[in-house]
């Protein structure tokens, strides 16, 4: 593959004619990251026929190509390339990003491996051992050397081979499109979602009698109904309120992380209303027979353990990471839902979007290896 060395700004026309109407690019960027910020400073892009080299330092105003190689029609073709992308994204004047083909999340999806390298993507896809030598060159050095640039033009050079490989294992499997959720989950993580409060959010609440438990039913609600406001104290605070009763905004500010304006603020409403309901909660003369709430148990070990290997199965199945099917925050959901259902079938709702490919290995082993 020949590249066109662009260093001058009158060539990027060049690049414009020969990438306008190309529907898929494969890209890469050489960059400089100092305290200060990221310099992008070398692009490298092909659409198989034609191959360039665009020097950022040297024609630093790239936004006139944004048209013709950020058109929102198009697919980027990188390796685990958020950072490319962003450089881009900045360099060419975008506002949205065309479709990602991340090659190194679509290697999770069709392998149980994580986070490779395109190095070894090039060995075990194209049968090569490429150098990476050059990787930490000082890239705002000009001019470039003959080693840079043709370790930089190698960074594109397998790229299509190991797009078309991994494209055919993903249409074999019957899921090509996954690559393209699956890579935006780079930029667009899923959002924290804030659980509710509840009083069996509090381990020790068997230690709180009839009174305080109403009280902490109070602080809860209020809690829940005003999670955007700042200033509040922690939820794992309320049973330490609620414990202590206090009557006013002094006896509140006492305790340890109540801040006193928020004090002053809860004792025009929130703390007449607690004490209201733990004056009724007293007078009904309810006894407290909670038993302790257990810190752990072998019924939970055991939920936990055929939690991790549904995962391990399902991912074998399906030949996706497991890192990538069930990434952390997902299995924190899992984990913490596993333990309130008789039928984990219905965990499934869980897998939404690409992810979708997983509900019947899911329900499958569910049905094969969960006690009833």
């Amino acid at each position: 593959m020949t590249a066109l060395y662009i260093e001058r700004e009158d060539q990027l026309a060049l690049v414009y004619d020969a990438l306008v109407d190309s529907d898929v690019l494969f890209l890469d960027t050489e960059f400089e990251s100092r305290a200060s910020g990221t310099t992008l400073c070398v692009l490298q892009v092909t659409d198989r026929d034609s191959t360039f080299l665009i020097d950022a330092i040297t024609v630093p105003d790239l936004s006139s190509l944004g048209q013709a190689i950020g058109r929102r029609e198009q697919t980027w073709v990188v390796h685990a390339g958020r950072q490319d992308v962003e450089l881009l994204m900045d360099a060419l004047n975008l506002s949205q990003r065309p479709e990602i083909f991340d090659t190194q999340i679509g290697w999770s999806l069709v392998s149980a491996e994580y986070q490779v390298s395109l190095a070894y993507l090039e060995a075990v896809i194209c049968g090569l051992r490429v150098s990476k030598g050059r990787q930490t060159s000082n890239w705002k050095k000009r001019p470039l050397t003959d080693a840079q640039i043709e370790y930089a033009i190698g960074d594109v050079l397998y790229l299509p081979k190991i797009y078309d490989t991994i494209n055919a294992r993903l249409i074999e499997r019957g899921r090509p499109d996954s690559v393209y959720s699956a890579s935006k989950e780079i930029f667009e993580p899923p959002k924290k979602e804030t659980t509710s409060v509840s009083l069996s959010s509090y381990r020790n609440l068997w230690q709180l009698d009839a009174a305080q438990k109403a009280a902490l039913e109070v602080l809860v609600n209020h809690y829940n109904d005003s999670k955007s406001a700042r200033g509040g104290p922690h939820y794992k605070t309320l049973f330490s309120i609620a414990a202590r009763l206090p009557q006013n905004a002094d006896e509140l500010s006492e305790i340890k992380g109540v801040h006193r304006r928020w004090a002053s603020q809860a004792e025009r409403r929130l703390l007449p209303d607690m004490l209201e309901a733990a004056e009724d909660a007293e007078n009904q003369d309810t006894q407290n027979q909670a038993p302790p709430t257990p810190y752990g148990s072998f019924d939970d070990h055991c939920r936990e353990a055929w939690l991790q290997c549904a995962r391990a199965d399902i991912c074998a199945d399906t030949h996706i990471a497991p890192e990538l099917a069930f990434p952390g925050w997902l299995m924190k959901r899992l984990k913490a839902s596993i333990h309130h259902v008789s039928d984990p079938k219905r965990l499934s709702e869980e897998f939404v979007g690409w992810r979708s490919c997983l509900i019947e290995p899911w329900e499958r082993f569910c049905d094969d290896t969960y006690p009833q």
